[in-house]
Order: structure tokens, then sequence, then C-alpha cells
């Protein structure tokens, strides 16, 4: 004879659903790309491919987000912005390097929460605090090494591989979690 479950009760602060989170992790992560190639200025059939490469990169995070995707999309950002003339690579690194940070950081909660769930605004906080302080200081080490380097190739290789170890260093810190 089984006896019937208690009521349980959950209270939910501020939250916003699912959905909304993928659909702005496809917008940043296809939106980096989208921008990379506009200042890239790519023209003709490269653009159409790069623009074609930026809606299948937003498509798949739309139908199954995670890292993968948002890595590709940074990739694909890091490799137009190495075709970037000279003049506009260091600036555009500056605001496309924290886009795909933040992109590739909201895909793994995307990943991590069903589109019908409700995510609470106290748990992105809490993330969104330590992404604050990744996005700032790669903002920080990219202005620093543009003016100490003028923004040469070999400055922007050396900033990146700092900004990854960085990356690293922080997102081995929780413990695997969004």
């Amino acid at each position: 004879m089984s006896r019937p479950l208690p009521r349980v009760e959950v209270e939910l602060r501020r939250w916003v659903p699912g959905w909304a989170l993928r659909v702005v992790a496809v917008v940043v992560t296809a939106g980096t790309v989208v921008l990379a190639t506009a200042g890239a200025s790519a023209a003709g059939g490269l653009a159409v491919f790069l623009l074609f490469v930026a809606a299948a990169i937003g498509g798949w995070v739309a139908w199954r987000p995670g890292a993968a995707p948002a890595l590709l999309g940074a990739v694909v950002t890091a490799f137009l912005l190495a075709f970037t003339p000279s003049d506009g690579r260091a600036s555009a690194a500056l605001w496309l390097a924290p886009l795909a940070y933040l992109g590739v950081r909201l895909c793994v909660w995307a990943a991590a929460t069903r589109p019908t769930a409700r995510v609470e605004l106290g748990a992105l906080a809490r993330s969104a605090r330590v992404d604050g302080i990744v996005i700032g200081v790669t903002v920080l080490l990219g202005a620093v090494a543009s003016l100490l380097d003028g923004g040469s190739f070999a400055g922007l290789v050396v900033g990146a591989v700092a900004v990854l170890g960085l990356v690293i260093l922080v997102l081995s810190t929780e413990d695997g979690r969004p």
C-alpha cells in the first residue's frame, strides 16, 4: 500500500525561460562571426560564404547548444581577425574576444537548460560575476598589449594565448558547472 506523496512548494525568484537563454546564445555566437566578417572587409563570394557559416553556427547553437558550436564560432572569428588589415585588427580583437567568450558561456548555460525550464536570474548572476571579471581582464590585456606593441600580429598571438590561459584557469576553478 502506497502513501500519497507530500506536497512540495518551490519558490522561484525572478527568472528567464530556457528558450530565451538559447535565443541570446544564438544571437551572440552567430553575431560575433557576422561582426568579424564585416570587420574583415570580406567581399563578394567570401562574404556570402562567411554569412552562411555564421547562419550554420547559429542553427547548430539553436538545435544543440554547447561549447562545440560556440568554440567553432570563436575559431572562425579568430581566423577572420588574423586576416583583418593590421590597422583594424587590435581594435576589432578588443570587442570580438569578449563577445566570443560570452557566446561560449551562454552556449554552456543553454546546453544545461531545457527550453521549457526556468532559469533563476540569481544563478545567472553568480556566473556573471566571474564572467565579468574574465571579460574585463581580457579587455584590459588587449588594451595594454595594443598600446605596448602597436597592434602587430605577434602581439595578437601573445594576447590570444594569454586570454586562452586566463579562460582555462577560470573555467577549471568552476568545478565544471555553468
